[in-house]
C-alpha cells in the first residue's frame, strides 16, 4: 500500500501518491531552475502551476478519483512539456509548429482602446481588432445599438488577467515551450512600448485620447458592475421563481395524489380520463419530468452567480436518466389508457312526446329542474329545484338535437347515447354512464345543454344525439338562445345576433321543411346580394331548412 501525501498546488489541496509526488517535485524544480533567469520568473512559475492544478482537478473529475498516482503526473507533465526538450538555439521553431488549442474568449487588456472587447473577440475569431473596431462603430453610427452590444459584452466577458487566461484567449497551447515564447513576446512589447512613452507625454491628440478612454472606461466599468448587480437580482428573482414552481409542483403532485384535500380531483376533465391504476404512475412522471429541468435551472442559476464548479457529471447523467425513465413510463401509460378508446358503441331510446290538440310545442333551455322526492321515512313528499348550470362544466359535453320533419304520426325524441371502450362491452357500459335530463309538461320541452356523467365514471368520450320528430302541421316556438345553441347553422337567417332581448323563434313544418320567418338583417343581406349579381327575383321573407 503506497504512502499518500496532502500538497497544496496554487490553493488546491490534492492527495498524492508519495512515488508520485516525488516526481513531481522534481518536475517543479526543473522549471523553477529553467525559468530563474527570467525577470519574473516567480509569476511564470505561479502561472504554470495554476495550469498543473487545472489539469489535475480535470483528471480526477473524469476518472472519478480522490488520489493522484504516478500515471497521473506522467500524463500532466506530457501535456505541459519539459524543461530539457527544448533549448534556446529551437525553442522558436518549436512553438512554431505545436498546435493551437480551443480558444476562449477574454476582453484583451494589453491591446484595448477602451475595455478590450474588440481585441478579444478578434483574437477569439482570428480577426485583426481593427475590423471588429469598424464594425462596432458602424453599427453604432447607422443601426444606433453598437453602443448598447458593447457594454453588454463588456458585462459578460471576463479579463484576461493572468498568463494562462491570456495564452487561451490567443489560442495558445498551454505548455512550457508556449510560456516561454509568451513571456518573450511580452519582453518585446514591453521595449517596444518604452520607445514611444516620450510621445504620450507630449501634449496634444495623445493626451486628449488617452483622457477620453479614461473616462469612457471608468464610465463602461460603472455600467459593468451595475449591470452585473442588475442580473444578480434577475437570478435571484429566477431561483426563487423556480423554487416556488418546485413547491407548488409538488404540493399539486400530493392533491393529485389524494394526500392533500377532500375534493376528488380526479374527477376533473381531463384527469377523469385516465384509468384508475394508472393515475399515480402519470402523475409522478409528468412530477419528475417538470422537476428534473427545474432543478438544472436553479443550478445553473446559482452557476452563474456564484461561479460555482459544473456539478459531478454523474449527478448530471443520473438526473437525466431519471428524467428519460420519468417520460418513457409517462407516455408508456397515456398510451395503455389511450386504448379505452379503441371501440365505439351506442344505444337508442324513443320517448314518446304528449300531442295537444293545437300541435304547438314550446322548446327551451333546461337551466333548472323541478323533482319531486320522498320524504325519507314517511308518506310525504316534497318538492326540489336543481340548478344545473355548474354540472360537470370541464368536461366536454357532445349533445346534439336534430329537428326531424315526418308526414304523419305523433311527435317522438329519439335519444342516442354513445361512448368509447376497450372493447365493445366495455363501450357500451361506459355509454350506460351518461345522463341527460329532458322534461316535458304539457306542452313545454326542456333540453338540458348538457349530459352529466354517474358518479365516479370515466370520461370516455360520451355523446349524446337526439332526433326530435315533429309531424306535418306542427308549430314550434323555439327559445332564441337555445336555438343559437343547437339549431344555428340551419336557422342563420332567422337568429337575430344583434337584439339583447329574448324572444321565441316560430318554426312551421311543411310539406316541404321548416319554415321561420327572416330577420331584418338576413332580408337586407339578400337584397344587398341580389343588387351586386343582378338578380331580379323578389327577396323572401320566410327561409326553409
Amino acid at each position: 500500500m503506497n504512502k499518500t501525501i496532502i500538497i497544496n498546488i496554487s490553493g488546491v489541496i490534492f492527495h498524492i501518491e508519495e512515488d508520485a509526488y516525488e516526481m513531481l517535485k522534481n518536475y517543479l524544480n526543473d522549471i523553477k531552475k529553467h525559468f530563474a533567469s527570467f525577470q519574473d520568473n516567480l509569476e511564470i512559475v505561479s502561472d504554470i502551476e495554476n495550469r498543473i492544478a487545472e489539469l489535475f482537478s480535470e483528471l480526477l473529475l473524469e476518472e472519478n478519483k480522490q488520489v493522484i498516482i504516478m500515471a497521473d503526473v506522467a500524463v500532466v507533465t506530457a501535456k505541459m512539456g519539459k524543461a530539457e526538450d527544448f533549448g534556446n538555439d529551437s525553442e522558436e521553431e518549436t512553438t512554431q509548429n505545436q498546435p493551437t488549442s480551443t480558444r476562449k474568449l477574454y476582453r484583451d487588456l494589453d491591446d484595448r482602446v477602451i475595455g478590450g472587447v474588440c481585441a478579444g473577440i478578434g483574437h477569439y475569431f482570428g480577426i485583426e481588432a481593427r475590423w471588429i473596431r469598424l464594425a462596432f462603430f458602424l453599427l453604432f453610427i447607422f443601426y444606433g445599438f453598437g453602443l448598447l452590444t458593447y457594454a453588454l459584452l463588456w458585462i459578460v466577458m471576463p479579463k484576461a488577467m493572468s498568463r494562462t487566461e491570456k495564452m487561451e484567449m490567443k489560442g495558445e497551447k498551454i505548455n512550457l515551450q508556449s510560456f516561454q515564447k509568451n513571456v518573450e513576446d511580452e519582453l518585446r512589447d514591453l521595449t517596444a512600448t518604452l520607445s514611444k512613452a516620450h510621445e504620450n507625454s507630449k501634449p496634444g491628440l495623445s493626451r486628449l485620447g488617452a483622457f477620453v478612454r479614461d473616462v469612457v472606461t471608468k464610465l463602461l466599468t460603472f455600467i459593468g458592475k451595475t449591470g452585473l448587480l442588475i442580473l444578480k437580482i434577475f437570478g435571484f428573482f429566477v431561483i426563487g421563481l423556480v423554487a416556488l414552481t418546485l413547491i407548488l409542483t409538488f404540493i399539486t403532485l400530493l392533491v393529485f395524489l389524494g394526500y392533500i384535500g377532500n375534493t376528488d380531483v380526479s374527477m376533473v376533465f381531463p384527469l377523469n380520463a385516465l384509468a384508475e391504476n394508472l393515475r399515480p404512475a402519470i402523475y409522478i412522471s409528468a412530477f419528475l419530468v417538470v422537476l428534473i429541468p427545474l432543478i438544472g435551472i436553479i443550478l445553473l442559476a446559482f452557476r452563474l452567480l456564484f461561479k460555482r464548479n459544473k456539478i459531478a457529471k454523474s449527478v448530471g447523467f443520473s438526473l437525466f436518466m431519471i428524467w428519460i425513465i420519468a417520460l418513457a413510463v409517462g407516455i408508456f401509460s397515456l398510451v395503455k389508457n389511450a386504448t379505452d378508446f379503441k371501440e365505439e358503441a351506442s344505444f337508442s331510446e324513443t320517448i314518446a312526446i304528449k300531442d295537444n290538440p293545437a300541435h304547438v310545442y314550446y322548446l327551451k333551455s333546461g337551466g333548472e329542474r323541478t323533482v319531486t322526492e320522498n320524504i325519507i321515512g314517511g308518506s310525504s313528499e316534497r318538492i326540489i329545484t336543481i340548478t344545473g348550470h355548474d354540472r360537470n362544466f370541464d368536461t366536454p359535453n357532445n349533445v346534439d338535437i336534430d329537428l326531424n320533419l315526418i308526414k304523419d304520426g305523433t311527435p317522438s325524441l329519439v335519444k342516442t347515447y354513445s361512448a368509447r371502450g376497450k372493447n365493445f362491452d366495455a363501450a357500451l357500459k361506459n355509454a350506460n354512464q351518461i345522463e341527460y335530463y329532458y322534461q316535458q309538461k304539457d306542452s313545454l320541452l326542456t333540453f338540458d345543454y348538457q349530459s352529466e356523467l354517474k358518479k365516479c365514471s370515466l370520461w370516455r368520450n360520451q355523446e349524446v344525439k337526439m332526433k326530435l320528430n315533429i309531424p306535418i302541421g306542427s308549430i314550434l316556438f323555439i327559445e332564441e338562445k337555445l336555438a343559437r345553441h343547437f339549431f344555428q347553422n340551419q336557422m342563420y337567417d332567422c337568429l337575430d345576433y344583434e337584439s339583447d332581448k329574448e324572444h321565441l323563434i316560430r318554426i312551421v313544418a311543411t310539406k316541404d321543411g321548416f319554415l321561420c320567418d327572416k330577420t331584418k338583417k338576413a332580408i337586407e343581406r339578400q337584397k344587398e346580394y341580389n343588387t351586386e349579381n343582378n338578380v331580379t327575383d323578389s327577396v323572401s321573407t320566410t327561409f326553409i331548412f
